[in-house]
């Protein structure tokens, strides 16, 4: 495997990260969301929004060829909430992504622990939450996050999709 390094996102890698959520969860979400739900929720799963990207808090994976094989970050806004809606301490994980190619190889770590370092640093965070995919339950666990709740995300007024709300305090 070539060397990964982590770089933050600007809004010139949007191609390239919606080519990686395409690939990442067409590949791993058909073990956990049925063919019709998946189709359905695939243009929303795939959007990488702007506000994200340009951040400062969000961040991709780069082989030493320049490809885009990760993305993920955190952000002090709560999903879908205003611009004012911070609660101290708290921070929300946010997009994560990882190339089915480079899987297992430490890539949505790596990304993990760049969110949980510059959150400390830069806005105190003590915990962290996210709404995360069924797949993703396994990781964010081994992450230490634990489950507090079913979450059906608002993809659209009339399609919801089933997910999970999960916190992790940090040391």
């Amino acid at each position: 495997m070539s060397a990964i390094t982590l770089h933050i996102a600007t809004l010139e890698d949007a191609p390239a990260i919606r080519a990686l959520f395409a690939r990442s969860y067409a590949t791993f979400l058909a073990h956990d969301y049925a063919p019709d739900m998946l189709k359905r929720a695939m243009p929303f799963l795939t959007f990488a929004k702007p506000e994200l990207l340009s951040s400062g808090t969000y961040y991709i994976a780069r082989t030493e060829a320049g490809d885009v094989v990760g993305a993920g970050g955190w952000t002090a806004v709560r999903p879908g909430s205003r611009e004012g809606d911070v609660q101290p301490g708290l921070a929300h994980v946010r997009h994560f992504a990882v190339d089915p190619d480079h899987a297992r190889k430490g890539i949505a770590s790596m990304l993990f622990d760049r969110c949980v370092s510059d959150a400390k640093a830069s806005e105190n965070v003590k915990r962290f939450e996210c709404y995360s995919t069924l797949t993703a339950r396994r990781f964010y666990e081994s992450r230490g996050f634990r489950v507090i709740g079913d979450f059906e995300a608002p993809f659209a007024p009339d399609f919801r999709f089933p997910s999970l709300h999960m916190v992790c305090d940090l040391d």
